[in-house]
């Protein structure tokens, strides 16, 4: 049999010498590159032309004074007000009036519309019958919470009424 001959092996291969290739490459890379710093370049300008124009337009100004600040602090209180549910809340409190055979008289309803409550006024006849005006109004489906707040025996009208003061918070 025969010896066989050795084999050489090489591990570190030479590079390939594709170097006109490489720096074709480079170039090309090079020139995008500067393509696109050209292009930035011009849109900045663009960008920068368009804000000075806008800045030459004529704008209105706003200068807010005293009297507008008062104004609009006055718009908002008013707008506050005709949040109030008016029709549902003087319907409900009417209702509720009339369910005991008009025995209970409104005298005053001033809402809070910051805090969604109502005070009520009224006069009855009778301790009993405020006090039925006040649970009929517990089971209100406009007003939450109604509470008695306090109650007079008003001794200076002839017929002795019952002056209750009433709360109750209302849902929107």
């Amino acid at each position: 049999m025969r010896a066989l001959a050795p084999i050489a092996l090489d591990f570190f291969a030479p590079p390939p010498r594709s170097r006109s290739l490489g720096f074709v490459l480079c170039v090309a890379g090079f020139l995008g590159c500067a393509a696109l710093g050209y292009d930035f370049q011009a849109k900045l300008v663009a960008r920068d032309s368009l804000e000075a124009h806008l800045a030459a337009t004529v704008r209105p100004h706003h200068v807010l004074t005293p009297n507008a600040s008062r104004n609009a602090v006055a718009a908002a209180a008013i707008e506050k007000q005709l949040l109030v549910p008016w029709s549902r809340l003087l319907g409900e409190l009417e209702a509720a009036s009339q369910d005991l055979a008009s025995t209970v008289s409104l005298l005053e309803v001033e809402p809070d519309a910051a805090k969604h409550v109502v005070r009520i006024t009224a006069e009855a006849r009778t301790l009993s019958d405020a006090l039925a005006y006040l649970e009929r109004l517990q089971k209100s489906p406009v007003l939450r919470y109604p509470m008695l707040d306090s109650h007079e025996l008003r001794k200076d009208d002839p017929e002795h009424p019952i002056r209750v003061k009433l709360s109750a918070e209302w849902r929107t």
